[in-house]
């Protein structure tokens, strides 16, 4: 019915002229359509400024006089409404910038027909600024340039004039103060006063002081050594003893020697020794003033004065407590607990009864006391025992609790800050997943973690071991990297050795499995039953294992790093399966067909000692492979002569980390009689791509000398997953062997 009428009206208003209508409406001083007047008190005209951390209290009302109902509503940027109050006040607690993040409306609703009408309460938060002076330069030293700077922060939208003053004058006008060359006079306090008119300022320019005490650290050693002027700089506490040397060399004998404080005779000055604390000691070659329990009054200027010859100390006594908070910066995950302290020094009193704590939120908010009688929040526990020491902790840290905590002793303040990271998902992962050695090997395995999304973690992962097992260390390397070792291996009886690494938040953990395999010495493999037997002798086809396993095709497939197959050459079969490595190139056809001499990778080992080896007696010439074997094969048996077993050295690192994709690059260095042969093993093995993304090359130092140097290096490009574990490199010299220490390659 109320749409019927309306439509009526408007109907009968459109047939008249215009100036009859506007007449009409003049006369009525009402239109159905017209919205209400809304009053906001305060708030209207806007916008209402709001000092951060005050409360608001704004009355809604309307002009016109018909019934209204009110409420309060924040907009929120999905469309929804949330409602802060019922009726016509809104009531707002300690305003922060949070609070006018998404606009607030009072809702006018008529009575008469349920419409309804908003007015916004246009808020600005007065922007609370804070002034602060940084140290530029990072260490206070008398005679050499010193900068500070005052920072407004936020930074206003407005230039800043800026005012320095020391010892009651003013020493500069640029938010960078410089002292060119520190002096003792210029220790002490400075006052920045800074000074701009923010754009939209109702009530004019702001100013702010900041101040900040310039002070020497504390001198360690207990005497000093004077200098020529402008002299040098102690520090010192109340109560502590000090020694001032003043050293000559040009006299036999104190007596030319004056001192002087203050300008004044040291002896007759009026208050330097009323308590008797202040003694000389003069010898032949040095008068000594010695400060025996520190008084305040004994702060100033000493100088010793020989012939014309001036010596200068300049004694600064601390009397002032000295704060120090610990830790002065931590970081928690939520829901763990956290703790600070607060220490003093330097007064001798109990003092953690006026010390106070105070808070300021990381997002430039105000510095407010800190509430520690919440059950829930913050607690005060200072321990009767420890006078100079106050305790604030939580058992459950926040994100909200994020910020500066400041502990302040008299005109001292002291600042920690605590992070707080909200709880991710972290994936752990270990590298090598399986790792394989021999009984009592060392062993080295690395798990590290990371955020589920792929980002960073600083989160260390813990371990454990699947058995009691006494030996493993862990190690923290990295924010995020754990190291698990055990020095001096393990038997064989532990073999299959599961080590578990996780955190204490969600996500996957990780494991990797200890292989313990069974070793035969060096150049021998093993028989299915165990037997060992020389490595030569596999797949040659006559048997020597009681099983006869070193004939079973599937163990003549399987790799071995010192033995090689025989393959066809020149159209000829190879008389034998396999060879051994170093008989590569040794002048002595092994496999019948001339393959295992027509393949030379070593040329250079080649250059050096040949192919043969010349008795010195006759022309006879042997294998380059008979030399050293411990076997005479010249007459005179001079080629057992001059043998030497190889000596691999020290490598000046054994751990690689490497991410998938790059390039790990391993060399060792040998040296022995004849020229080794080196060879590299992967987790025992072989290699997992020889000549493809594993290549390895040898070359030979010093040839003519006595005991030439082989260094052979292992280059692993394009790294993959199954890459890591440990790799060692193994010296093959006539009969003897060297195995080099284990390279251990990590991904990350």
């Amino acid at each position: 019915m109320l749409r019927l009428k309306l439509l009526a009206l408007l109907t009968c208003l459109f047939c008249v002229v215009a100036d009859e209508y506007e007449e009409d409406l003049s006369v009525a001083g009402y239109h159905p359509d017209a919205p209400p007047t809304i009053i906001l008190t305060p708030g209207t005209p806007g916008p209402l400024d709001v000092s951060e951390g005050s409360d608001l209290v704004s009355r809604c009302s309307v002009l016109e006089n018909e019934p209204f109902t009110f409420k309060w509503i924040r907009r929120l940027p999905d469309g929804s409404a949330q409602i802060l109050s019922q009726n016509y006040v809104l009531s707002l607690y300690q305003v922060t910038h949070q609070d006018i993040e998404y606009p607030i409306y009072c809702q006018a609703t008529r009575s008469a027909d349920g419409q309804i009408f908003e007015e916004l309460l246009d808020i600005r938060v007065d922007q609370q600024y804070t002034v602060n002076i940084r140290p530029l330069t990072a260490e206070v030293i008398v005679g050499k340039p010193y900068e500070i700077e005052c920072e407004v922060s936020p930074r206003p939208d407005t230039p800043v004039s800026y005012r320095w003053y020391h010892a009651g004058r003013a020493v500069g006008d640029n938010a960078v103060l410089r002292i060119p060359s520190l002096a003792y006079p210029d220790i002490g306090a400075y006052i920045c006063r800074a000074e701009w008119t923010p754009r939209q300022s109702r009530t004019g320019p702001i100013a702010a002081n900041t101040t900040v005490e310039i002070n020497l650290a504390l001198t360690r050693e207990m005497g000093i050594e004077m200098v020529p002027p402008p002299g040098n700089v102690m520090v010192t506490l109340p109560g502590e003893t000090r020694e001032l040397h003043c050293e000559f060399h040009h006299l036999r004998g104190s007596q030319g020697v004056q001192w002087f404080f203050n300008e004044q005779p040291l002896e007759f000055h009026p208050t330097l020794n009323l308590s008797g604390n202040v003694h000389r000691i003069d010898r032949m070659r040095v008068s000594i003033v010695i400060l025996r329990g520190v008084e305040k009054s004994h702060a100033g200027a000493y100088e010793c004065r020989v012939n014309g010859d001036i010596r200068q100390t300049n004694v600064i006594v601390r009397d002032e407590d000295v704060l120090q908070i610990n830790p002065s910066s931590d970081t928690v995950d939520e829901g763990f607990a956290v703790e600070f302290h607060c220490q003093t020094s330097g007064s001798g009193r109990p003092s953690n009864r006026d010390m106070l704590w105070f808070y300021r939120p990381f997002r430039d908010g105000p510095m407010i006391p800190l509430d520690t009688t919440s059950p829930t929040g913050f607690r005060r526990q200072d321990d009767p025992y420890a006078l100079h020491t106050s305790f604030i902790s939580k058992q459950y840290a926040r994100k909200s609790d994020e910020g500066e905590y400041i502990c302040r002793l008299g005109p001292n303040e002291a600042v920690a800050k605590l992070f707080v990271r909200q709880i991710s998902n972290y994936d752990v992962f270990i590298t090598p997943p399986i790792i394989r050695v021999r009984a009592y090997q060392p062993i080295q395995i690395e798990c590290y973690t990371q955020e589920t999304s792929g980002r960073p973690s600083s989160v260390v992962p813990t371990h454990r071991i699947d058995r009691p097992i006494v030996g493993f260390i862990s190690t923290p390397i990295g924010e995020n990297r754990l190291q698990i070792s055990h020095p001096t291996g393990l038997g064989a009886e532990y073999n299959g050795t599961r080590v578990e690494c996780y955190t204490e938040h969600p996500g996957k953990p990780a494991s990797a499995i200890i292989v313990i395999e069974s070793a035969c010495p060096q150049g021998y493999r093993r028989c299915r039953s165990g037997q060992c037997i020389p490595a030569g002798r596999f797949c040659d086809g006559q048997y020597d294992c009681i099983d006869q396993s070193d004939e079973d095709p599937l163990y003549c497939k399987a790799c071995d790093p010192i033995s090689k197959p025989c393959e066809e050459y020149n159209g000829r079969a190879p008389h034998k399966k396999h060879y051994m490595i170093h008989w590569e190139c040794d002048g002595e056809d092994d496999c019948g067909n001339g393959f295992d001499e027509s393949r030379c990778p070593d040329k250079a080992v080649a250059r050096c000692d040949g192919s043969t080896f010349t008795c010195d007696r006759g022309s006879r010439r042997i294998p380059l492979a008979y030399v050293c074997d411990k076997e005479r094969d010249c007459v005179s048996g001079e080629d057992e002569n001059n043998c030497a077993t190889p000596v691999i050295q020290s490598s000046p690192t054994y751990r690689y980390t490497t991410r998938p994709g790059r390039q790990v690059i391993l060399q060792c260095r040998v040296t022995g009689r004849p020229i080794p042969r080196v060879i590299w093993r992967f987790n025992w093995g072989c290699l997992l791509d020889e000549g493809g993304r594993f290549r390895v090359h040898s070359v030979v130092e010093n040839c003519d000398s006595p005991m030439p140097t082989v260094v052979s290096t292992l280059t692993i490009t394009g790294v993959q997953n199954g890459d890591d574990g440990i790799y060692n490199c193994e010296a093959l010299a006539g009969a003897t062997r060297a195995m080099s220490a284990d390279y251990f390659v990590m991904l990350e």
